[in-house]
C-alpha cells in the first residue's frame, strides 16, 4: 500500500451548510448593488482565505473584507466593509452529505488511518458528535487547537505526526486544501461538488469518485 493515511476536510466536504458562507457573502454584495456570479464570489473569497496562515480568536481564517473587495474589483465603501465584517457567515445549518458515510467506511475498511484536517471553530466537535463521525478518525487536526489554518503546513504536519506518511488529502478549496497539501508533501485531491473549478482538470465531483481516485493513486 502506497498510502498509510488519508486526511479529510470537514466543511463542504463531509458536512454541508445551508446557507454556506460564500452564499451569504454573495447576498450581501447583491444587496449593495453588485450582482456577481456566485462562482466569482467563491473564487475571490477562497483566494483571500489562501493568504491567511493563522486563525483568529474563533479558530478560523479571518478574511479582510477590503482584501476580498480588492480581488473582486469593488470599491471598499465604509458601509460595505462594515456589513461584511459584522456578518455571521459561518453559522449555517449543518447537514451530512449523502456520500459521506460510505466514503469514510470505505477508507476504514481498506485499512487507512484517517485524520480530520479542518479550519474550524469549537463547533466542529459538536457536529462530529451530532453526525456520529468522530469514531472514524484516528486524529483531529483542528485549526483552533493547532493554532494554524490551511494552507499553513503546520496543520498538515500535526496530522502527519498522528497518522503517518505518505498520505493523501481531500478537500473542497483549492487555495487551502490542494495548495496546503502540496506545500506539506501530501498528495492532494480537489473535491469540486458545485463545479467552481472548471479550469482545473484534476478534480473529483463527489466522495465516491474521491474513494476511487485514492485507490487508483495507491496503485501507481
Amino acid at each position: 500500500m502506497k498510502y498509510k493515511a488519508v486526511m479529510v476536510d470537514f466543511g463542504n466536504t463531509l458536512v454541508g451548510f445551508k446557507p454556506v458562507f460564500y452564499e451569504k457573502v454573495h447576498q450581501i454584495l447583491k444587496d449593495n448593488g453588485y450582482n456577481l456570479d456566485l462562482r466569482k464570489v467563491f473564487r475571490a473569497y477562497a483566494k483571500a482565505m489562501g493568504m491567511i496562515n493563522y486563525p483568529n480568536e474563533d479558530g478560523l481564517e479571518h478574511v479582510d473584507p477590503k482584501e476580498l473587495l480588492y480581488i473582486l474589483g469593488i470599491y471598499p465603501s465604509e458601509r460595505l466593509v462594515k456589513e461584511l465584517s459584522e456578518a455571521n457567515i459561518r453559522d449555517g445549518e449543518a447537514f451530512l452529505y449523502d456520500d459521506t458515510l460510505e466514503f469514510l467506511e470505505g477508507l476504514k475498511s481498506n485499512g487507512y488511518k484517517l485524520a480530520l484536517v479542518s479550519n474550524a471553530s469549537p463547533r466542529v466537535k459538536m457536529l462530529l458528535e451530532k453526525f456520529d463521525l468522530k469514531k472514524y478518525f484516528d486524529a483531529l487536526a483542528l485549526s483552533y487547537e493547532v493554532k494554524a489554518v490551511k494552507p499553513n503546513p503546520k496543520i498538515f504536519s500535526f496530522a502527519i505526526a498522528k497518522v503517518g506518511y505518505p498520505a493523501v488529502h481531500i478537500g473542497d478549496i483549492y487555495e487551502l486544501d490542494y495548495v496546503g497539501a502540496k506545500r506539506s508533501y501530501v498528495d492532494p485531491i480537489l473535491l469540486d461538488r458545485y463545479d467552481f473549478y472548471p479550469d482545473i482538470k484534476d478534480r473529483v465531483r463527489n466522495l465516491k469518485e474521491a474513494l476511487q481516485r485514492i485507490e487508483e493513486m495507491n496503485k501507481e
